[in-house]
Formats: structure tokens, C-alpha cells, sequence
């Protein structure tokens, strides 16, 4: 009776610790800027699309991405920082973070999409230009 009572409270703990890990939005988006700014575009995207199926479903379109988000953003200069301009939710299962991409030479605005169908946030889709007079447009 001792252990299956230990074994009940493990099970629950683990349960717990496992929605406590779910990565929300914010938490995406803030791992993909700080890889990004270290130069790692590639595993940027990577986890960022993580349980999304997307690399798996359009696995041409992700790398096409990562080439020419890789060979694109030096022509805007060195990375500085990220700022987070907009949060904007739609129900409670989808959320829209638009974010600035701050550069040497200009910066780049970058739109995320995620969706949450059951428990878990994952990327839906994503936008990234050098439109920034289009700011306010995004709002």
C-alpha cells in the first residue's frame, strides 16, 4: 500500500513538472532571438517550430528559410537586442507576438503566430520583413 501511495505521488509530481515545462510563447520567441543573436539560425528555427510539424511537413521550406534568413539579416548589420512590441490574443487559443528585430543598419519586424488546440503552444506560422513603417498597420 506504502509504494503504490509513492508511486501515486510520483506519477502526479511528474504530471505537474510536465505542464510547468510547457514552453508558452514568449518562451519561444525569447530562445529563438538569443539563438539567432548568437549566429545559431539554424537550431533558432529549430526550436522554434518544435512540436509544430512543421520542419517534418515542409522540411524544403524550413531550410529554405534558415539559408535566407541566415544570408539576409547581416545585410541589416549586427544583431543589438529584440523587443517586443505587440501581444494580442485571440481566444485563448491563439496568440500573435509582434516583435523588432533591433540592427546596426535597420531593423527587421517579425510576426509570430501560435496556437495552442489542447495543452501545449506550438508555432503556427511566421512573418519576418524589413516593412517597419507598417507598424501600425500590425496593431
Amino acid at each position: 500500500m506504502r509504494r503504490l501511495s509513492l508511486l501515486i505521488c510520483v506519477i502526479i509530481v511528474m504530471l505537474c513538472a510536465g505542464q510547468a515545462w510547457a514552453k508558452k510563447p514568449k518562451e519561444f520567441t525569447n530562445n529563438f532571438f538569443a539563438e539567432v543573436k548568437a549566429g545559431k539560425i539554424s537550431q533558432a528555427f529549430d526550436g522554434l517550430f518544435q512540436g509544430s510539424g512543421i520542419s517534418e511537413s515542409k522540411p524544403q521550406a524550413v531550410d529554405m528559410l534558415k539559408r535566407q534568413t541566415s544570408s539576409g539579416l547581416p545585410i541589416y548589420g549586427d544583431i543589438l537586442d529584440f523587443e517586443l512590441l505587440y501581444e494580442e490574443a485571440f481566444g485563448t487559443s491563439i496568440v500573435r507576438l509582434v516583435y523588432i528585430l533591433k540592427q546596426d543598419k535597420a531593423p527587421t519586424i517579425w510576426q509570430f503566430y501560435f496556437y495552442k488546440p489542447k495543452d501545449k503552444w506550438f508555432l503556427g506560422h511566421v512573418i519576418f520583413n524589413d516593412q517597419f513603417q507598417l507598424i501600425e498597420k500590425m496593431n
